[in-house]
């Protein structure tokens, strides 16, 4: 009886190391594909291998190196959130970390880099609100000139139209003054033939 218990302990030890083991060559060989993804410089590879298993972030060195597999902008990995949150949680779990100083410089470096990128957009946004009034007053600026142009043309018009009245009016008054002076001379004429005769009589 005693027998069976040891060697059901046995077992149950034997099991449980050999699962141990199972578990660390997991670890390892999934730690050694992100290694080997990293040193090969296949960065969505490494990003993938770490996904595949967060667990690797339990490691100092990898906590770095998946920190920094973020931080690059000409990396398609580039997540400047997820290296700042991975950068402050090494300094967090390892405050004596020997990258101690490299992670900080590379953190306050993506501060400044998130400071300029919202300087940018805050920029960008400005101007577009520039383009935006300047495009406003542009178009209230055509329609004023368009206005204008159109009352010009119309006064023109209407000067033209006035001009073709006061040349025919002025026409028309020269006819009647011609006319005035051909029944003067009419006038005249029957007045002087009437004379004579009067004076015959």
């Amino acid at each position: 009886m005693i027998y069976r218990r040891r060697v059901v302990r046995s077992v149950v030890v034997a099991s449980a190391c050999a699962a141990t083991l199972v578990a660390i060559a997991c670890a390892t060989a999934r730690t050694s594909q992100f290694d080997s993804a990293i040193d090969a410089r296949n960065w969505s590879d490494a990003a993938t291998a770490l996904a595949a298993d967060t667990s690797l972030l339990r490691n100092e060195s990898t906590l770095f190196q998946a920190a920094m597999l973020y931080s690059f902008p000409d990396r398609p990995t580039y997540d400047p959130a997820r290296a700042r949150e991975l950068f402050e949680r090494l300094l967090r779990e390892y405050p004596n970390t020997s990258r101690r100083q490299a992670a900080t410089d590379q953190l306050s470096l993506l501060y400044e880099l998130q400071k300029a990128s919202n300087d940018a957009v805050a920029k960008q946004q400005g101007l577009r609100a520039q383009i935006a009034q300047l495009t406003s007053d542009t178009l209230k600026l055509r329609r004023s000139i368009d206005s204008i142009s159109v009352r010009l043309q119309a006064e023109q018009d209407q000067s033209a139209l006035l001009r073709k009245v006061a040349t025919r009016m002025e026409s028309d008054l020269q006819d009647r003054e011609n006319q005035l002076k051909v029944l003067h001379d009419e006038l005249n004429h029957l007045k002087a033939i009437d004379l004579r005769s009067t004076i015959r009589t």
